[in-house]
């Protein structure tokens, strides 16, 4: 059963109180209902009961618009879309400011407390990416050098039956010491520390062909060069995670990558021309999520535009102005 509103509760105890009294003091005047004297005294009196009670409705009612307004910004929220207020009502009660700007204090360290610990999580999935991407090159890369050699030197001085069976284990051992590369690689690009962004989304996207055979073109009308080291590992993730959900669901046959500055502030668009899906069908998904996480802990956004057999655009902004970087870099 739905319990009555605050302002119905007060509203009925003030009506009751009202009622309470107007009979009191009936029962104190002794009207008497038999005469015309009488009976318009006591029309009077029920009138007036009833209006004390309509004004008080319509006073309560005002006083809590301002509460109602309140709990629907509260049932609007979602703090994956941060800087949403409630705005300070024009209330006469000092108690209802209070409680709104309560409120918006409270939406201010649940955002920041969300952003450091998002902020901490993907820290921690780079740096053991990274770690677990120099194990892979590093050690087990190593190793299978070393069984490689070891069958080489086998294949020459082993009896011809088995010289071609250590050959198919020589390249058995060289497609795992392929893929073990691709998974460094993958894991932490090294061509993003050592090349830049540009060159590690022209490898990306290199691989991304050779896999798939699907034509992918990256057209970078202006250089990111101001990039800090974080801002730069969102964009490659972003294009990177775009790149993956084209290969698992677009069926597409041609992907390109724009790279460029909007007013300043860098955009970074990845288009196919696959199956698409209806807008809000994949919004919650899980790659979407963290893509739109990591670009907002770069001070950016990730906008998905899509529809059924008409392509998927994903748009990454960052509010990172390169143009006022280089200016006081210049000065």
């Amino acid at each position: 059963m739905r319990k009555p509103t605050l302002a119905t509760q007060i509203l009925a105890i003030n009506a009751l109180l009202i009622l309470a009294t107007g009979a009191a003091a009936i029962a104190a005047a002794r009207l008497s209902l038999d005469d015309v004297g009488g009976l318009r005294q006591a029309f009077v009196l029920v009138a007036g009961i009833f209006a004390a009670v309509l004004v008080n409705g319509i006073v309560l009612r005002r006083r809590f618009a301002p509460l109602d307004k309140l709990i629907d910004v509260m049932e609007r929220i979602d703090l994956a879309s941060p800087g949403q207020r409630a705005d300070l009502p024009e209330a006469d009660s000092e108690d209802v400011i209070r409680l709104v700007q309560a409120f918006n204090r409270m939406l201010t360290r649940l955002e920041d407390e969300r952003t450091r610990t998002a902020a901490a999580v993907i820290q921690g999935q780079e740096s053991e990416r990274a770690r677990v991407a120099r194990d892979l090159h590093d050690e087990c890369n190593q190793a299978l050098t070393a069984v490689l050699l070891r069958l080489e030197a086998h294949v020459h001085s082993a009896p011809p039956a088995l010289r071609e069976e250590l050959r198919e284990t020589k390249a058995v051992a060289a497609t795992a010491m392929e893929e073990l590369l691709r998974l460094a690689r993958e894991l932490r690009p090294a061509a993003l520390d050592d090349h830049g962004l540009e060159a590690a989304l022209r490898n990306q996207l290199e691989r991304f062909s050779a896999q798939t055979e699907v034509p992918a073109v990256l057209r970078c009308y202006d250089p990111l060069v101001n990039l800090a080291d974080h801002e730069q590992t969102v964009v490659y993730r972003v294009v990177q995670e775009s790149l993956s959900n084209i290969t698992r669901h677009a069926h597409a046959s041609n992907v390109v990558v724009e790279v460029g500055l909007d007013h300043g502030r860098p955009i970074v668009r990845v288009v196919d021309d696959g199956d698409g899906f209806a807008t809000g069908e994949a919004s919650d998904g899980i790659g979407l999520v963290g893509m739109r996480e990591r670009a907002r802990l770069a001070g950016g956004r990730v906008q998905v535009t899509s529809a059924e057999g008409q392509g998927t655009t994903v748009e990454l902004r960052l509010d990172h102005d390169l143009w006022l970087a280089s200016e006081r870099a210049a000065a």
